[in-house]
């Protein structure tokens, strides 16, 4: 099944709910934690690994917090995956070199190069998406269009046709 870990939609959540604030305002790790019903040690863990990878930055001092380092548009959803959970793939063999995989089909895979395409089409996809778009809830498709989304369908199986 593909699905974004826990680690990864608190971090979205987070980014999204820093955007909505503004450039200017703080957002500390007990603020967030509170807002969204997340364990305040899971949400101060989120907003370091966040800082940590250059999306928000850090302000230290009594008053301090958390705010975002960059321009919604310019933050993108393959980054934050990779940041976040590390390198997203579809199957173990694109995440390193082929013939050093370990995989026990490595010498008789008739889906390797299929995979590949898949991986790279989603990855596509997923660099297409900027946390501008979440904001605004539309998302580009890989052609050009707009469509509003909706997130509990974007990876339903069903929906895929």
């Amino acid at each position: 099944m593909m699905k974004f870990s826990k680690k990864l939609e608190y971090a979205l959540i987070a980014l999204v709910y820093m955007s909505q604030r503004g450039e200017e305002q703080l957002t500390t790790s007990r603020e967030f934690a509170g807002q969204f019903n997340i364990p305040q040690e899971v949400a101060g863990k989120v907003m370091q690994s966040l800082a940590r990878k250059n999306f928000i930055r850090s302000v230290q001092g009594v008053k301090g917090g958390y705010q975002l380092a960059t321009n919604a548009g310019e933050i993108n959803l393959a980054e934050l995956i990779n940041a976040v959970d590390g390198p997203f793939t579809v199957v173990g063999c694109m995440s390193q070199e082929e013939e050093s995989c370990g995989c026990d089909q490595h010498d008789y895979c008739n889906i390797r190069s299929s995979m590949s395409l898949i991986h790279n089409r989603i990855m596509a996809f997923f660099r297409s998406i900027t946390l501008k778009d979440i904001l605004s809830r539309r998302i580009a498709g890989l052609s050009g269009e707009s469509f509003p989304v909706h997130f509990d369908r974007l990876l339903n199986p069903t929906d895929i046709k």
